[in-house]
């Protein structure tokens, strides 16, 4: 006679324990792999940005593309406008982490006009089309410390100092096409503000010779290897009005900095 067994209560209450030790073990593990696969294809979407930006360099008499250009009727286009055209494809704007991905004509749309006429691949006709047609979303603004501080709007590839060394897009969830260490205290949702902290803490970094790497925000204002501005030197050119000057256009306050990292960086 053949018997039928059976679990007992106390054999499934094991298995139901030993599945969910590992699914606590290896879950963490996945995510993590997962955010490492997405941290990737972000790099990949920079280094292409830098290699855009450098090729515009080379178009006009190695001048780099402004945060905005201004025009004669005080409109603007930003830099990401700007680089569209090495780019075509405005994909390259979106990195995969991000929690959120707009331009700066959003800032028309919720706030009031900043008379950007071109951002990405959206345009001011775009914008007041019926119905509306928001695109050109964007992840990835320029360096507020060298492009858009102390009075300097254009740069030249021979100002920097060492440029392999020099931030020149950074990663941001914001509307502004540039953002310097002035956003340093930013802090509003997830415990952070609007530069990277969706990769595991950290973001990606582009350099002005067009390489692309990863780095926690603290890294970047170390005193022996400062990434925000021309000279790579922290004792000079901290942009004017910021709060993390110890004088105008003078040393940064790199204490004051680290201390301004928000809980997300950290």
């Amino acid at each position: 006679m053949k018997r039928h067994t059976a679990f007992t209560l106390i054999e499934l209450l094991v298995v139901i324990a030993i599945i969910a030790i590992l699914a606590a073990i290896l879950f963490p593990v996945f995510a993590q792999a997962r955010e490492k696969a997405r941290t990737t294809t972000c790099l990949s979407n920079m280094k292409q940005l830098g290699l855009a930006a450098l090729m515009y360099v080379q178009d006009y008499d190695e001048t780099f593309a402004p945060n905005r250009l201004w025009h004669a009727n005080g409109t603007h286009s930003t830099w990401r406008c700007l680089v569209m055209p090495y780019l075509k494809n405005d994909g390259l704007f979106l990195c995969p982490s991000a929690p959120r991905s707009i331009n700066t004509f959003y800032w028309d749309l919720w706030v009031g006009s900043t008379g950007c006429v071109c951002d990405v691949s959206m345009t001011i006709d775009d914008f007041n089309a019926s119905p509306r047609r928001m695109k050109g979303q964007a992840n990835y603004g320029v360096n507020g410390d060298v492009f858009n501080a102390n009075g300097r709007y254009i740069v030249k590839l021979a100002a920097f100092d060492r440029p392999s060394s020099t931030i020149m897009i950074l990663e941001t969830r914001d509307f502004w096409p540039d953002l310097g260490t002035w956003t340093f205290g930013w802090n509003y949702d997830q415990g952070g503000g609007s530069l990277p902290f969706w990769h595991n803490k950290g973001g990606n970094w582009t350099f002005a010779d067009g390489h692309a790497k990863f780095f926690r925000l603290q890294q970047t204002i170390q005193a022996n290897s400062f990434m925000w501005n021309l000279s790579n030197d922290p004792n000079t050119d901290c942009p004017e009005g910021s709060e993390f000057c110890v004088s105008p256009r003078g040393a940064y306050d790199l204490v004051r900095l680290a201390n301004a990292i928000p809980p997300a960086y950290r």
